[in-house]
């Protein structure tokens, strides 16, 4: 009997969903020190913006023109240095967060090849592919609803870690729709009687 079409439907949204969980976990796990590069640039750049504000006024001059005109330079250099810290404290990650966000990463990969796996097998037809692929949307709603738990939560802080944890909860809403579909389609084509 031949897959049926709502099984390699969902089987190669599966495929295409895990492989780009993978991708997100990769990029999840190197945040923290994608993170911390980013910071290291954006002080240097201040500093270095702060050291030729000084260096100006040392040598600044009595002609008026020129001092409206280093007055207008000031302002604006101050006005980016605001603005950087703004993006600092943005950018911000608290221990306990990046500390998740890492151990999440990991879990994901893990929950990702799962995730890959079961579309494969509800694509190859065999008679545990429906049970396999209850489980791994199972164990994907559990991780991303812990990570969108723990994300979200009081003692994680930042704009990355509340987005990161409310794009869990999209996952969430597309696994359960899976589900649903797995659940309420004609399984005949895998059952035991039935070898591919």
């Amino acid at each position: 009997m031949k897959t049926p079409t709502w099984a390699t439907t969902i089987g190669i949204i599966m495929i295409v969903l895990g492989g780009c969980s993978v991708l997100n976990d990769i990029k999840s796990i190197r945040l923290p020190a994608d993170l911390e590069k980013g910071m290291a640039i954006i002080k240097e750049e201040r500093d270095k913006s702060e050291k030729e504000k000084e260096d100006s006024v040392v040598t600044e001059s009595r002609d008026s023109l020129w001092v409206a005109e280093q007055q207008q330079v000031e302002d604006d250099s101050v006005t980016f240095g605001n603005h950087k810290e703004s993006i600092e404290k943005f950018l911000e990650l608290t221990p306990f967060t990046k500390t998740w966000i890492v151990r999440f990463g990991y879990i994901g990969l893990l929950a990702s090849a799962f995730y890959i796996l079961g579309g494969i097998f509800l694509l190859v037809k065999r008679n545990f592919s429906i049970k396999l692929a209850y489980l791994v949307l199972a164990i994907s709603i559990l991780t991303s609803g812990a990570q969108a738990a723990v994300l979200t939560s009081g003692s994680a802080t930042g704009v990355i870690a509340l987005s990161t944890g409310l794009a869990q909860l999209a996952g969430v809403i597309i696994d359960i729709i899976l589900l649903a579909v797995i659940f309420a389609s004609d399984k005949e084509a895998y059952a035991t009687h039935n070898p591919s």
